[in-house]
């Protein structure tokens, strides 16, 4: 085993020897990465040609597959084709697997580099467990050696970022209530050891036409799977699916397949419905290469009417773009590497009645929350049927007589006489100036219960004027009979005259009222039939 790797480096060495001495006679350049542990991460360059961050990957317990992987750059004016030739030893450097592969890799592009197979590569008796090393070589074709390039340059700006995506490829169904079932395969390459990814997909979107006519809406992200690990959580107007296993690091090349049903509800377009949807959001802050979409339409469309735009947010230029329709599918690439930040957007124009059935869905929570405020409002409104109504306030209109008047005066003077309502209503001002109570009472008449009224002296009358205090006076000793007052007022006068004095009737009244026996309360009996006399 020995003798024959000998041989065969010595046939790969004289086959170098011959292309250095005689360039002419071959147009291919190849060269030898040399033994390399598994355990070590290698770079090589060719002129403008560059391989970097070649890796050996060991699948074989979970998918049987072994080999090589990395990113190659071509910095060239034209595409380079080249062959990579693989082989694998084990601890005593016996060769146990070659593996080789042809790619091509276009002008000004970095791709994903991979050289692998199954386990059926390996020789009879060897597993991919017993591989320790391994030799890469590379045969370049038609190379194309800038003056500017640095051939000792073994990195590239491509890695200064900690992952970049080699492949981005969405499979995009339409569905006819314009929701959309997204497929989206994403190849990552990791520099430095990493978790996972994030990938963020807009909650809400913001739309400005090529009329310059603008419109926003809002989203539902539904029926979310991963091929990995992974949580959803909001964020910031964004879904987060964070796809990756926190107790596990990743280098190299990984592939993950993220699958989720997007609805922007219904068409804000009156006359007509489109479609109008970032295939690619300005959300990643990497490069992305090799992007390829898929779109189907659930009815026929006008495709002059179908355009695209890629670039920072606000660009309409689409010069990158290409693109082809199938009836009603549309297949398309960039043809160039969208920068971190930058975003591919596409928009067709659509008649008006294209989608039906469209709307947001209610999901579980929006129901259950939609209940517990209705209920919540029905509680609301029943507590204040019950003890949140208040008796309607009526306001009362009040008359005041002016200041030193009393009504039974005002009513004197309006009238030309004292009526019996005008002077009734000094029960209620002198009631209203605290010197009496007014309360109602039932009592029994006969068979029957009537009502009547008591009005009780609070304190005594300590006005100045004489008519109230007249007034007053009277209601509290109207117990005795009117007819004895007034002929003990006629004695009072014939007295006074006998002394030579004169006096009036109404004071002689008055006196015969005051020897009276007064009382604190009197009712409508006590009342009827003296008081007016």
């Amino acid at each position: 085993m020995m003798i024959r790797k000998k041989i065969m480096n010595v046939f790969l060495f004289l086959f170098v020897s011959l292309i250095v001495l005689f360039p002419n006679s071959c147009s291919a350049k190849i060269i030898d990465l040399g033994y390399k542990s598994i355990d070590e991460i290698s770079s090589l360059s060719i002129g403008d040609f560059y391989f970097d961050s070649i890796t050996f990957r060991n699948f074989s317990d979970d998918m049987g597959i072994f080999g090589l992987s990395g990113i190659v750059k071509n910095e060239g004016e034209t595409k380079q084709n080249f062959i990579s030739i693989a082989e694998f030893y084990d601890a005593d450097y016996n060769l146990i697997s070659t593996l080789k592969t042809n790619q091509y890799v276009p002008a000004k592009e970095v791709n994903s580099y991979s050289n692998a197979a199954n386990k059926s590569k390996i020789k009879s008796g060897y597993t991919a467990n017993d591989i320790k090393y391994y030799k890469m070589s590379v045969e370049v074709k038609d190379v194309v050696t800038s003056a500017t390039a640095n051939a000792n340059n073994n990195s590239y700006v491509y890695n200064s970022y900690d992952y970049v995506i080699n492949n981005y490829n969405i499979d995009m169904i339409v569905n006819e209530n314009n929701t959309f079932d997204i497929t989206e395969t994403i190849t990552v390459y990791f520099n430095v050891p990493k978790h996972g990814i994030f990938r963020k997909i807009p909650l809400k979107n913001s739309i400005t036409r090529l009329d310059g006519t603008t419109s926003k809406n809002s989203a539902q992200i539904t029926d979310i799977s991963v091929d990995q690990n992974y949580t959803t959580y909001n964020e910031n107007g964004y879904k987060v699916i964070k796809i990756g296993d926190a107790s596990k690091t990743l280098t190299g090349l990984q592939t993950y397949t993220i699958k989720y049903t997007y609805n922007i509800g219904k068409d804000p377009l009156k006359n007509a419905d489109e479609l109008y949807f970032n295939l690619i959001g300005d959300e990643w802050d990497i490069i992305i290469d090799n992007v390829s979409f898929k779109i189907t339409m659930p009815k026929p469309f006008d495709k002059s009417l179908l355009g695209f735009s890629s670039g920072q947010s606000g660009s309409i230029g689409s010069s990158i773009v290409i693109y082809n329709t199938d009836g009603i599918t549309i297949n398309g690439s960039l043809k160039e590497t969208l920068k971190p930040q930058e975003a591919l957007t596409v928009r067709l124009t659509l008649p008006d009645g294209y989608f039906v059935g469209a709307g947001l869905a209610l999901d579980r929570f929006s129901i259950f929350v939609i209940i517990v405020c209705v209920i919540c409002v029905f509680i609301a409104y029943m507590l204040w049927a019950k003890y949140g109504k208040d008796e309607q306030v009526i306001e009362t209109v009040e008359f005041y007589p002016p200041e030193g008047y009393n009504s039974a005066e005002i009513g004197f003077l309006y009238e030309g006489s004292a009526s019996d309502e005008s002077v009734i209503s000094l029960l209620i001002y002198l009631a209203n100036k605290g010197y009496l109570k007014i309360e109602e009472f039932e009592e029994q008449v006969l068979f029957s219960k009537s009502k009547s009224f008591k009005i009780t002296k609070i304190k005594e009358y300590d006005g100045n004027n004489e008519l109230e205090r007249i007034f007053f006076n009277g209601l509290f000793r109207s117990g005795a009979r009117g007819s004895l007052n007034i002929a003990k007022a006629k004695e009072i006068m014939q007295e006074a005259k006998a002394h030579g004095e004169k006096i009036s009737f109404q004071a002689a009244l008055e006196l015969s009222m005051e020897n009276s026996d007064a009382k604190q309360s009197v009712t409508a009996a006590d009342l009827s039939d003296r008081f007016y006399t």
